[in-house]
């Protein structure tokens, strides 16, 4: 499958130069951009006992430095392209009791300055190709859907970043990963646009470091496996399509994806009296009608989703072991994961007062990770609203903002409002940033979960994991 949308890629952009029938002397030379970037953050009380996290005050919660490099040009005034590599190292050891800090066999120090690289990004872009006003971009890249700021419900062709979520870095909160895939955007004329992409690969978001240690105390088993329930068929990954225009000011999409869902979900358990629990995570195929608008009406900003997710007919299933006349048999049972489609959606305004005063608030229903179990499902294996992974709840997220000193220092006041049947929770993320010279920006702030029960509600699990945090960037 590799090979495949290697040769694709390479086949399309060539395919581009030919028809491009430009001469060099129009390419533009290469921009590099980038940025420095450290963060470190520590938790502020004791918790020993934590529903994820266990920590004493002051400890270390995360902390990383960050190089990002960007590499954007054309070859000629219908070809571009773009690149982006991510590095981070990690200012401590990864060394387990007992082990001595050996280096990798060429010399890398990969347990004592553990480094990571990724590439991002990296696309070929074709304007006018094969027609007038059909682009072609082609490679790993970022291809947004939506008009909501961050919490968007349809935008559906990138996966979230769960890792980066519970790092709790505001930098990376909500972030979604670029995908591979060949992208066409036609212009028949106006404001109309209609777009097709086809991705390479199926969706898959990235789990927190450690995740089954925390998918033991979501559901705790002794052993687990996880069925991706798809095969690396060209035919068979993930595709989408939109159309947009811009009718009486009114930015105006519709958009359907048609895939997987990025997150695992328990499927099946079953239990026996030698080995324990075991369990079963799968990804249910999907598909999502997506509807989003953006506009703006006396000097107030506005924008609003919905989408409506159609999951795969899927069984459950639970097994266990009965005593029936003496004899140890297994009980068996299967159910509808998903009975119906269910609706997810966001609406959201902000406004700029003048002054520097700003505000910035969206309410949601639905995160990321919830799904509409069918009732069967949801009494089997007890998911419930306020849980991760558990049914669609409601939340309000708002921002203000302050800026003064000629822009040099911004005050951020957010907060994250959880609502649910089963209770609420408050969450606040105060942040200072100051520019200290140009480019050079010093942040710090706080994560602070101040209300909500601890069991019950999604953020009030972390009730005892409140984090102060630190760092600066510099944009080149």
């Amino acid at each position: 499958m590799k090979k495949t949308a290697l040769i694709l890629s390479i086949y399309l952009a060539a395919a581009g130069l030919a028809w491009s029938g430009e001469a060099d002397s129009t390419a533009a030379k290469p921009e590099v951009t980038g940025r420095v970037r450290l963060f470190s953050s520590l938790y502020a009380a004791d918790n020993p006992d934590g529903l994820f996290f266990t920590h004493k005050a002051g400890q270390f919660a995360f902390r990383r430095a960050e190089v990002r490099l960007k590499i954007a040009g054309s070859v000629n005034d219908r070809v571009s392209y773009g690149i982006r590599f991510d590095a981070f190292s990690y200012p401590g050891d990864l060394l387990d009791s007992g082990q001595f800090p050996e280096s990798a066999f060429l010399g890398s120090p990969v347990s004592s300055e553990h480094f990571e690289m990724t590439l991002y990004e990296g696309w070929v872009k074709v304007r006018d190709f094969l027609i007038s006003g059909l682009d072609l971009t082609a490679g790993k890249q970022r291809i947004s859907w939506g008009t909501a700021d961050k919490i968007g419900v349809v935008d559906n062709l990138n996966p979230i970043d769960f890792a980066n979520f519970l790092s709790f870095d505001p930098d990376y909160f909500f972030e979604r990963r670029p995908q591979t895939g060949i992208n066409f955007e036609f212009y028949p004329g106006g404001s109309w646009k209609i777009q097709a992409v086809w991705l390479l690969q199926h969706q898959v978001s990235p789990l927190p470091f450690g995740y089954a240690g925390l998918a033991d105390k979501f559901f705790p088993m002794e052993s687990v496996a996880v069925e991706k329930g798809w095969k690396d068929n060209a035919l068979r990954t993930a595709w989408g399509m939109r159309v947009a225009a811009r009718p009486l000011g009114i930015d105006l999409g519709l958009s359907y994806y048609r895939g997987n869902l990025s997150l695992p979900y328990l499927r099946s358990v079953s239990r026996d009296w030698a080995t324990g629990t075991a369990g079963t995570f799968y990804y249910p195929k999907a598909g999502i009608w997506g509807l989003d608008l953006a506009g703006e009406a006396g000097g107030i900003g506005f924008w609003g989703e919905a989408a409506y997710v159609v999951p795969e007919n899927v069984d459950g299933r639970l097994a266990f072991p009965i005593f029936v006349v003496d004899h140890a048999v297994t009980y068996e049972r299967t159910f509808k994961m998903f009975e119906k489609g269910f609706w997810k959606y966001v609406v959201g305004v902000d406004y700029n007062f003048g002054g520097g005063f700003a505000v910035n608030l969206q309410f949601l229903h639905g995160f990321f990770d919830e799904v509409d179990y069918g009732g069967e499902a949801a009494e089997t294996f007890g998911f419930r609203p306020g849980m991760f992974f558990g049914e669609p709840g409601n939340y309000v997220l708002g921002r203000l903002e302050y800026k003064f000193a000629r822009d040099t220092v911004k005050l951020k006041f957010g907060g994250v409002y959880e609502t649910t049947s089963n209770g609420a929770a408050f969450v606040v993320m105060p942040e200072a940033e100051f520019r200290i010279a140009d480019a050079l920006n010093l942040v710090c702030g706080a994560f602070a979960a101040v209300s909500g029960d601890r069991v019950m509600t999604k953020f009030g699990s972390f009730r005892d994991d409140g984090q102060l945090y630190a760092g600066f960037k510099l944009d080149f």
